[in-house]
C-alpha cells in the first residue's frame, strides 16, 4: 500500500486518543513552553500536531518530539510510527539531495509490544549491529551492560571529542536516544536551542557522558542506527 503520511499518523493519533489523554498532551506541551498554554487551550491533538510544525517543533524528518509524547502517554506504538515516519521522510530528503539512498529494509509497524525484559547472551551480537542493516524494531534498554560501563563512555567521547563534535548531527540521534530514555523532551528543547550544530553537538556530549545511563555499546549502537555508521568507523 502507499506510504503512511505524518499528517495520516496525526488523524489517526487525534480520532484514536481519548479525552484524558489529549488532555495530558496539552499540557505537557504548554506546561514545558513549547507553544504558549492560552494557544492550545481548546486545540485537538491534529490541531496541535500542525501548531507545532508551524512552529517547527516537528520539521521535516524529526518527529521525536511527536514520538516522546506518545511514550509519556503509553501509546508507544504511535511513538513507533512517528519515528519510522520520520525516518521515510529523512531517506525521501536525503534521496532529494544526493540520489537514491541506500535501501534500509522496510520495517513493518509494529504495533503495541510488551517491552521483552529477558533474554538470552546469545540473541544479540551488539558488535555486529552496525553492520547489519535491519528493520527497525523496538530498541532494547537492556543487554547493553555487557560491554562496558557509562565511565568508559566518559573516557571515550573525551578520546573522540573532536571528531564526535564535528561530525554529530544530532537530530538524527534525538528518536532513538529519546525512545530510550536517555534523553528527555526537556534536554532535547535545550540542546535544540544552541546556535550551532557543534554546540548541540556539545551539549549532547556532555550530557550523555555526565548522566551514566548511556553505555559505550548503546552509544554505539545509536550512532550506528541513526545514520552515523561512518562515525562509528572511525572511533578510536
Amino acid at each position: 500500500g502507499s506510504k503512511v503520511t505524518r499528517q495520516d499518523l496525526y488523524l489517526k493519533i487525534s480520532q484514536n486518543l481519548s479525552d484524558v489523554q489529549v488532555g495530558e498532551i496539552r499540557t505537557y506541551i504548554g506546561g514545558a513552553g513549547v507553544l504558549p498554554a492560552g494557544s492550545i487551550q481548546h486545540s485537538t491533538a491534529h490541531d496541535m500536531f500542525n501548531k507545532l510544525e508551524r512552529v517547527k517543533k516537528l520539521k521535516a524528518g524529526d518527529l521525536s518530539l511527536l514520538a516522546g509524547l506518545m511514550s509519556k502517554i503509553g501509546r508507544e506504538d504511535y511513538a513507533d510510527e512517528a519515528i519510522e515516519i520520520a525516518k521515510q521522510e529523512k531517506e525521501a530528503l536525503a534521496e532529494k539531495h544526493v540520489g537514491p539512498a541506500d535501501d534500509h529494509s522496510q520495517p513493518s509497524s509494529s504495533g503495541t509490544q510488551a517491552k521483552s525484559g529477558t533474554r538470552t547472551g546469545k540473541q544479540r551480537n551488539l558488535k555486529g549491529m552496525k553492520q547489519r542493516k535491519k528493520p527497525y524494531s523496538r530498541p532494547d534498554t537492556t543487554d547493553a551492560h555487557d560491554e562496558g560501563s557509562a565511565e568508559e563512555l566518559e573516557e571515550l567521547v573525551k578520546r573522540n571529542y573532536p571528531l564526535l563534535r564535528k561530525r554529530i548531527q544530532v537530530s538524527d540521534l534525538f528518536p532513538l536516544l529519546i525512545q530510550r530514555r536517555l534523553l528527555q523532551l526537556e534536554e532535547k528543547e535545550e540542546i535544540d536551542n544552541k546556535p550551532t550544530r557543534q554546540k548541540k553537538a556539545e551539549a549532547l556530549l556532555d550530557l550523555l557522558s555526565q548522566q551514566g545511563k548511556c553505555t559505550c555499546a548503546s552509544f554505539k549502537e545509536i550512532l550506528g542506527r541513526g545514520n552515523h555508521e561512518h562515525v562509528v568507523g572511525q572511533l578510536k
